[in-house]
């Protein structure tokens, strides 16, 4: 594991100005500096309640979230970062919300010394080879692949990468860079099944890197599941270092 990083509340809110503009939802409503976030269930990223400047007491901030959510018919999901402090998350937690999927927030420096492999290739668009590809290895549903479509189609006019590794003819590995004031962000990285564990995700992350230094951006960051063993050894062979963790509170 790589060594953690004191954390700076700037620094923080930066990489969260990233991450929303970079995967947006598509309702968006501000609440006493809390961001209630509405993407027709997709992610938990995008359909969460997140701090960016909390003020006032967090039980009005919590009734108009859960009624916010409510309307949707969902469960009312809070992305509990740095930013948030630590009273909502002892009311959340009093009130029955439980913890799920604690997340690292990782960074490293874009150094321009990242080859790309002949095998992956990288489009300014998604195609249907794309999308279908990336839904069928994460087995989603019509709905989930509608609503992953529409986060997608939103993240316009940021400079984008649809990236795919190729196995001959066959696409066996997708993911996506995202560039937001001269920081790459990594999303949807996946290989698929009969294919992981044997150098695709590096080749993939490797031609985003690449991908990212010709677009002039300067940094890149990513969010990985604090548990995902596979994952985290790959990021850091590419340097990536620990900034901020967050988690998730969801309502039972």
């Amino acid at each position: 594991m790589g060594k953690r990083m004191p954390i700076h509340e700037d620094t923080v809110r930066k990489f969260e100005e990233h991450l929303l503009n970079s995967w947006p939802s598509q309702r968006t409503v501000m609440c006493n500096g809390w961001i209630f976030r509405r993407a027709n269930g997709y992610t938990k990223r995008a359909n969460s309640a997140c701090a960016v400047a909390a003020q006032r007491v967090f039980s009005s901030t919590l009734d108009h979230a859960e009624t916010f959510y409510a309307s949707f018919g969902s469960a009312t999901i809070f992305r509990m970062t740095p930013l948030a402090g630590a009273e909502p998350d002892r009311m959340l937690e009093n009130r029955g919300y439980r913890v799920v999927d604690e997340t690292i927030v990782k960074t490293t420096p874009l150094s321009g010394a990242y080859a790309r492999d002949p095998s992956v290739q990288i489009g300014s668009a998604c195609s249907d080879i794309w999308e279908t590809g990336y839904a069928d290895a994460h087995a989603l549903d019509e709905g989930q692949r509608q609503a992953h479509r529409a986060i997608l189609d939103g993240i316009a006019p940021l400079p984008t990468a649809f990236a795919q590794v190729h196995d001959g003819d066959r696409a066996i590995a997708f993911g996506l860079g995202v560039i937001e004031r001269g920081s790459l962000g990594l999303f949807d990285i996946v290989t698929v099944p009969d294919a992981r564990r044997k150098g695709a995700a590096r080749k993939l992350v490797a031609g985003l890197m690449n991908w990212g230094s010709t677009q002039g951006a300067r940094a890149a960051w990513l969010g990985v599941i604090a548990d995902n063993e596979k994952a985290l050894p790959l990021y850091e062979q590419f340097g990536f270092r620990e900034c901020y963790r967050y988690h998730y509170r969801v309502s039972s």
